[in-house]
Order: structure tokens, then C-alpha cells, then sequence
């Protein structure tokens, strides 16, 4: 091959791995799945043995830790406590700024092992590392390694000058991200702050008007008169821990508990948990389940919580007067992999002007008698789930609420 062949040829690569990073920086992947492509991509292109990327740390930011690494073995996991910054050749060039490119590292006074191993460190030769910056800041530094004495070359250097770019667009992009969540909670807080205050005044009033019935009871004899303020006292607290709960469950970042189990049996245990309420309240209760339904992985107390929402605003949403059916359904999909499962009411409908905002936290078209958070909390439970939560609704006919779970 002709040496004009070989620079377009080694053009070539290079520019489809810049084309391969910049996909993978742009992509939604988890930032260490898109640093550990990068380790590939670097590894590969550069022909070398190692390709690394070590960040400060979040917790210590005088401290690098090794995020990702192509061919690197070490005794540590990733992501725990490295070595301090400005320690070793990785940490001069991140203090110093500038690109570190040693043809043969070895008998280097900066050279001392950090985290790989004796073997490693005498075997890894030719040594390249390059800060990562955000703006002026460094905030890490990607290093490459070869087995052999290498002159590294000014493209080479340039290269991974570029990769070293790319890696301070994900972690930028991620700061950003952190910070526009961070800007959004606080200001959920703020929100819910002012909603919580105001519904829990309401309560109060509900409580001292329930108080009043009680003293006035005893005082006076009337048992009849202290049992209805102790019933309006009952109903207060209930509402106070189901707030609390569902504020709770939204509010905190959780992995979801998942065991084995059989949501056939937790919705059978379920129907006969509100099987009372619903004959009080003039209601059939209807279950249609799929006998092939497999067992799945999931969190039954969080999906317990989230079907037992949907339940209770289905009865909500059927009128007094109304002869009421609530369906329960499963569907077993099994060339999709998913479990769906419908709630289905024959009540009132969702209007327009309200199916916009249906799953807006603090949204309820209950009045005092919803907290707004309910279908926040079950949107959020589904989803810690991996699936996918979705309504149908006809005005006068009803609304079906549809889960879809995946199954692994």
C-alpha cells in the first residue's frame, strides 16, 4: 500500500472513531457506559494497551479515582478513592495542564505505582496522558499505554487531546444535568411546601371540628355525638399517613426491593383488602387473570401501593348514585415480554381540560378529599419498575388505567 493510501486509510479511522465517540457522547447512556466506549475506541484507534479516564472525586476533589479503563487490570474497583491529585504521571499532568507523552516511563522520577500492579507498571512502556478540561478547569485525565517504547507523534497527541475533549462534553453535560435536576427539586419543594401547608390546615380544621364533637359528647352523655367526632378524628389521621407515605415514596430516591413473585396473588390479596369497602360503597368488583401470567421480579409493596392508587380512584370517581364496576385485568404478552395490567371504572370519565395535568404532582379534582400526589407516586413507582403507565377515558363511560411491566 502506497503511503498516501496509508495516511486516507489511517485518515479514515480516525475520523470514524471522532464520528463513533461523538455518537456515544450524545447518546442518553449512563455517563460510564459512554466513558468506558471511550476507553475502547481510544484503546483501539491509538493502538495501545491501556486506555483509562480518571475523575475527581465527587466527595474529594483533591483525590483522581479511575471512572473507566480499557486493558487496565487493578486490584480496586472503580469509582473508590485514587490517588491525590498531582501523585504519579496521571497526576502531573492534570496539575500541571499540559499533556504528559514519555516514549519510555520507566526510569521517569514522577513514575511511581499507584493503582495498577508491579507487573503492570513495569510492563506498561510508552506512557500518554492528557487533562480534561472544562473550560480552564481540570477536572481529570485520560492516559494511554503501550508495551513497547513508543515516540508518541504530534497526531497522536492531538488525538487524544480530542478524545480528551469529548470526555469533558459528557461530564459538563452531566453537571448541567445534575444542577437543572437539583434547580427542579428545589423548587418541587418550594411547591410542595405551599400545597402540603395548606392541605394539612385543612385537616387541622377537620380534627378540631371532630375534638369539638368529642368534648361536647362526653360533656353532655351523648355517646352517639362523641363517636361521630371521634369518626371525623379517624379520617383525619388516615389522610395524615396516607400523605406522609405517598410524600415519602415520591420524594426519595430508592431502588425498588424486587423479589420473585406472583402479582396474580397480590391482586387476588388485594381485591380481598378492599372487598368491604367496595360493598359499602354499592360496588362490584370484577377480576379477569391471565392463568399464564408468569412470576416476575418486582417490589410487591410499591406495586401494591400503586395498584391499591388506582383502585381508590376509580371508586372515587364513580358517583353515589351510580351502580359501580371496577375491573382488574391481566394480559400476559408473552412475545412482547410484558404484563399489562387494567384498572377499569365505569364512572364519571376524565375531562379534557383535566387529562393534561392528570399526573401533575398536587393535581386533584377531589377538592379536600385528595391529596394530589397519588398517581404522581404510582407514575413513579412504574417507572422505577421499567414500565410505562397510559389511560383511556370516555366522558359518561369510564376510564381504564393501563400498566405495562416488563418481565426478565
Amino acid at each position: 500500500m502506497s503511503s498516501a493510501l496509508t495516511a486516507f486509510a489511517h485518515d479514515r479511522r480516525i475520523a470514524e472513531a471522532l464520528l463513533e465517540i461523538s455518537n456515544a457522547v450524545g447518546s442518553v447512556m449512563e455517563i460510564d457506559v459512554i466513558f468506558d466506549r471511550i476507553c475502547n475506541i481510544g484503546a483501539r484507534v491509538m493502538e495501545t494497551q491501556t486506555c483509562s479516564i480518571y475523575m475527581r472525586d465527587d466527595e474529594d476533589p483533591s483525590f483522581l479515582v479511575l471512572r473507566a479503563t480499557f486493558g487496565l487490570s487493578t486490584s480496586q474497583e472503580l469509582g473508590i478513592r485514587g490517588f491525590p491529585f498531582g501523585a504519579g504521571l496521571p497526576g502531573w499532568a492534570a496539575i500541571n495542564n499540559q499533556t504528559l507523552a514519555l516514549a519510555d516511563s520507566r526510569n521517569d522520577p514522577r513514575n511511581h505505582r499507584l493503582d495498577d500492579t508491579e507487573k503492570e507498571q513495569t510492563s506498561l512502556i510508552a506512557f500518554m496522558a492528557t487533562p480534561i478540561r472544562v473550560q480552564d478547569k481540570v477536572v481529570g485525565v485520560m492516559t494511554v499505554r503501550r508495551v513497547i517504547v513508543h515516540q508518541w507523534t504530534p497526531e497522536e497527541v492531538v488525538f487524544a487531546e480530542i478524545i480528551a475533549k469529548q470526555i469533558a462534553i459528557v461530564w459538563e453535560k452531566a453537571v448541567l444535568y445534575s444542577d437543572k435536576v437539583s434547580a427542579e427539586r428545589l423548587g418541587a419543594v418550594a411547591l410542595s411546601l405551599s400545597e402540603v401547608a395548606h392541605y394539612i390546615k385543612n385537616i387541622l380544621q377537620s380534627m378540631s371540628g371532630g375534638a369539638f364533637f368529642v368534648d361536647t359528647g362526653l360533656k353532655r352523655g351523648d355517646l352517639d355525638q362523641a363517636r361521630k367526632g371521634w369518626d371525623m378524628l379517624r379520617r383525619s389521621n388516615e389522610k395524615i399517613r396516607t400523605l406522609v407515605e405517598n410524600m415519602l415514596t415520591f420524594s426519595r430516591e430508592r431502588r425498588s426491593n424486587l423479589e420473585e413473585g406472583d402479582i396474580t396473588e397480590l391482586i387476588v390479596g388485594l381485591a380481598e383488602e378492599i372487598e368491604e369497602t367496595a360493598f359499602k360503597r354499592k360496588m362490584a368488583l370484577r377480576l379477569d387473570l391471565d392463568e399464564n401470567a408468569p412470576k416476575m421480579m418486582f417490589d410487591s409493596e410499591a406495586i401494591h401501593d400503586a395498584l391499591l392508587n388506582l383502585v381508590t380512584n376509580a371508586m372515587d370517581a364513580i358517583p353515589k348514585d351510580h351502580s359501580g364496576l371496577i375491573e382488574i385485568r391481566t394480559e400476559w404478552l408473552n412475545d412482547q415480554g410484558k404484563l399489562v395490567i387494567s384498572v377499569k371504572d365505569n364512572g364519571t370519565g376524565i375531562p379534557p381540560d383535566v387529562q393534561k395535568r392528570l399526573f401533575n404532582l398536587f393535581f386533584t379534582t377531589k377538592g379536600r378529599g385528595g391529596t394530589g400526589i397519588g398517581l404522581a407516586v404510582t407514575r413513579k413507582i412504574i417507572g422505577e419498575h421499567g414500565g410505562m403507565i397510559r389511560y383511556t377515558t370516555e366522558q359518561g363511560v369510564g376510564t381504564t388505567f393501563i400498566i405495562e411491566l416488563p418481565v426478565s
